[in-house]
């Protein structure tokens, strides 16, 4: 007989690494994060067999509400298949038992899957209705890591190709951060959002299974000078070489190629001399926080130095990025993308010739209708009483 069960954090974590289609969210670090910084109370349990081997598993996050009731939340959804219908429908069968031990309202989870899709059709058969109040990232860009890198390159945009040719002689350096380096993040980033990256990094930087990784992308200044007076060197020996007396049209057009290879360097040697009276030897000008689980990889915060975009240095690093973890042995790249973004405003990762993929957002099972009918209905009618009795009061005075 199949039994639901609460399990400890290591068999959690170790039941998810075995398993195909997870996410950072699912890890039993993502629930400590979450009682952290939002005070909700993290269940982890696993749906055993006969033989107490678990066959599908959940984070719920239990948040608190009046009337001691609460609701439940499965970040990133259940760890199952969901093309079973019949462990499926048992799972839910169990997590609505628990959901009233829990005195829960309802059970919401976003599933990583996509409209028109078996698994789809049996959530709905189950009656997980779609929640259309809540906003969540439903947009990835995915880029299959199992390919060549030259696979991988060929499907990128002209304008990625062209910036990537550009920058080639840039000497840029990928640096693996520490805690210590999160204030050149936060300086980048120059938002209000230091205490929530810094508990997100304490938390998952020691964690065995799900990682957190920050990135510095610096661009060595004089290096780079060096680069560039070598190549101008170069490009003054091929020039002398050909002969200036009737030149045929192969020449000329070698000649010209040449001069304006030559007038582009010498353009970059000005700039990047008055980058380094500026800026010195090196600079980081991109920092960016990514997540690792298993065999994947998600980009969860970039932030780019706003002073040299004009060499558009960004493509070269994030193409770095996807080098790293190319060789590093992951499969998978992905791009998160906000929901109230649409395709179009990602053009910068769109043009990576990832996967676009958009899930199905949030879906709701109610537990309760009592306390969901209160909980949806009652409870706004009245705040928006109290509130619009709290302005008469105000105005008469």
């Amino acid at each position: 007989m199949l039994k639901l069960r609460s399990i400890s954090k290591i068999e959690f974590d170790n039941y998810i690494k075995t398993q195909n289609n997870t996410h950072f969210m699912h890890s039993t670090a993502w629930g400590e994060f979450e009682k952290v910084t939002n005070n909700v109370t993290p269940h982890y349990l696993g749906l055993t067999d006969e033989d107490n081997q678990i066959i599908a598993a959940t984070l719920l996050l239990e948040e608190h509400l009046p009337l001691n009731c609460s609701n439940l939340y499965a970040p990133r959804g259940y760890v199952i298949d969901y093309s079973d219908k019949k462990l499926l429908k048992t799972f839910t069968a169990k997590l609505k038992d628990f959901a009233k031990t829990r005195k829960a309202t309802s059970i919401r989870i976003n599933p990583s899957l996509t409209e028109n899709s078996d698994e789809l059709n049996n959530l709905k058969e189950l009656n997980y209705k779609r929640n259309q109040n809540i906003k969540l990232l439903e947009y990835t860009y995915k880029i299959d890591l199992t390919k060549s890198q030259k696979e991988i390159e060929k499907i990128y945009s002209e304008n990625v190709k062209e910036h990537l040719n550009r920058t080639e002689k840039y000497d840029v350096e990928l640096q693996v951060g520490s805690q210590k380096h999160l204030n050149e993040f936060f300086n980048l980033q120059n938002s209000n959002q230091n205490k929530y990256y810094e508990t997100l990094y304490d938390i998952f930087c020691n964690d065995e299974h799900t990682k957190i990784k920050l990135f510095l992308g610096n661009l060595h200044i004089t290096k780079t000078i060096k680069i560039l007076e070598k190549e101008l060197v170069r490009i003054n020996n091929q020039i002398a070489i050909i002969p200036i007396d009737n030149l045929d049209s192969t020449s000329k057009a070698r000649l010209t190629n040449l001069r304006n290879q030559k007038n582009q360097v010498n353009e970059d040697l000005k700039k990047f001399k008055e980058y380094k009276l500026e800026y010195g030897n090196s600079l980081t000008v991109s920092t960016t926080l990514v997540m690792e689980q298993n065999d994947k990889v998600w980009i969860l915060s970039e932030a780019n130095h706003n002073v040299l975009t004009e060499i558009n240095l960004n493509y070269r690093i994030y193409n770095e990025y996807i080098k790293y973890y190319k060789n590093n042995s992951f499969n998978l790249f992905n791009q998160l993308s906000p929901l109230e973004s649409n395709p179009d405003f990602n053009e910068f990762k769109k043009e990576f010739g990832g996967e676009f993929v958009e899930y199905i957002g949030d879906y709701v099972l109610v537990t309760n209708h009592l306390t969901n009918f209160i909980q949806n209905k009652v409870f706004p009618l009245f705040k928006k009483f109290k509130k619009e009795d709290t302005n008469e009061s105000s105005n008469s005075n």
